[in-house]
């Protein structure tokens, strides 16, 4: 009894202590941890959505455009006119001609119902660009997200490769005590430890680029804290690349732009043909009349003639059919780009995924199998440091090559699902 109160005695001051410790350090961890947020790869995209600039100026892109649609089937605006005649002459006041008119372009027949197709389509052409940013803001962040998975298992692999080196580091320095080591096997322990500690420097760097990128995409502050909620799992890649191909081709946002272009320059060509014909202004209004008490009627229709040789309406229809082509040329070119990334994306979404799938059957469980067993015959002095220590690289390689394979088969996957 009195022994257990001497305990409790003389470990009462390291209480004391670790309570004093304890309450300066946890007003500078507690905030952080409090502020520490983790963050599904779905939330990350609907806050990049709702935040992001680039998206919002789209969105006004996009209001610009519809209301350019109104002004295309607008007329133009009418005109006032008063008009003097007669002044410095001999004759008397009562002889001066006034007349006051109200004039109104009518434009060709057809032509405002044509410019607002023009426009019509132009607004489709502005939300399919907006879809296609959307696809790749959605690219981004799924990268960005993904990195930053990648780098965290890198971390964890790394600081328990650090760990599993410190207890390597320990059993050889007890082997030298005893005589049964050599010195060079703390120096190989050493080199191996500082070159995981390296590793881990650079795995930190990276990990805070990366969400910082992420950070940055939803619009929020560069250097807050964020963590991935989501695990990294494995799902084999189902679909053929047959059956990507046409459906990419069908629904991807700028070729569906592209082809919309084609559109516009039919429709343009259309307008700049329909304004070969004659374009109509009338004007209605009041003259003065000499010789009488009220003022008379006045009217007027006038007609343009664009058929004439020296105007510019045909030049305008081969700079329209210029245009048209160059729409089907670009839309030629993206669509093979879209199926030369698509093709690239499958065939690295392949690979990787027999990486990975290879990794998960064989290597992981044999590279484990090594180290331990490396372990065990060095304690048993039936191999050197040498190779205890080439083993263990060849483990850090596979675990290190493992998580840079999962990597490349969820970029390959992304590339797949946004490639434009």
């Amino acid at each position: 009894m009195c022994q257990s109160s001497y305990s409790c005695h003389r470990l009462r001051p390291l209480w004391t202590c670790a309570t004093i410790i304890a309450m300066c350090v946890w007003p500078l961890v507690a905030p952080s941890v409090a502020r520490s947020e983790g963050l599904s790869l779905d939330s990350c995209i609907v806050r990049a959505r709702a935040h992001h600039p680039d998206l919002r100026a789209a969105d006004r892109e996009v209001e610009a455009a519809r209301a350019r649609l109104g002004q295309a089937g607008a007329f133009e605006a009418p005109s006032l006119s008063f008009d003097a005649g007669k002044r410095g002459t001999p004759v008397s006041k009562d002889e001066h001609e006034t007349a006051l008119r109200l004039s109104q372009e009518l434009g060709t027949p057809g032509g405002r119902g044509r410019a607002k197709a023009v426009a019509r389509v132009q607004v489709a052409i502005v939300e399919a660009n907006r879809e296609s940013f959307v696809l790749q803001l959605r690219g981004q962040v799924t990268r960005a997200y993904r990195r930053l998975q990648t780098d965290a298992l890198t971390v964890d692999a790394l600081e328990s490769l650090r760990r599993t080196v410190a207890d390597l580091e320990k059993m050889v320095h007890a082997r030298l005590r005893t005589g049964r080591g050599r010195y060079l096997d703390v120096l190989r322990a050493r080199s191996e430890r500082a070159r995981i500690e390296n590793d881990a420097v650079e795995a930190l760097r990276a990990l805070r680029e990366d969400r910082r990128m992420l950070n940055t995409l939803m619009a929020r502050g560069p250097d807050e804290p964020l963590e991935a909620s989501d695990s990294l799992a494995f799902v084999p890649l189902a679909d053929s690349l047959p059956a990507i191909i046409p459906a990419a081709l069908a629904n991807r946002p700028r070729l569906r732009a592209a082809r919309l272009e084609v559109a516009r320059g039919e429709s343009q060509l259309g307008l700049a043909r329909n304004s070969l014909r004659p374009s109509a202004s009338v004007s209605a209004g009041l003259d003065r009349v000499p010789g009488s008490d009220r003022p008379g009627l006045g009217g007027g229709i006038s007609l343009s003639l664009p058929f004439a040789p020296w105007t510019d309406r045909r030049a305008r229809i081969s700079e329209a059919r210029a245009a048209k082509g160059g729409a089907q040329a670009r839309l030629e070119g993206a669509e093979r780009a879209v199926e030369l990334v698509l093709r690239n994306a499958f065939e690295s979404a392949r690979t990787a995924e027999r990486q990975v799938q290879q990794f998960d059957r064989v290597l992981l469980a044999d590279a484990s199998d090594a180290i331990r067993t490396a372990t065990q015959n060095y304690q048993a002095g039936q191999i050197d440091g040498l190779e205890l220590f080439e083993t263990l690289r060849t483990f850090r390689s596979i675990e290190l090559e493992y998580i840079r394979a999962r990597l490349n088969y969820e970029l390959a996957l992304t590339d797949l699902a946004v490639a434009e």
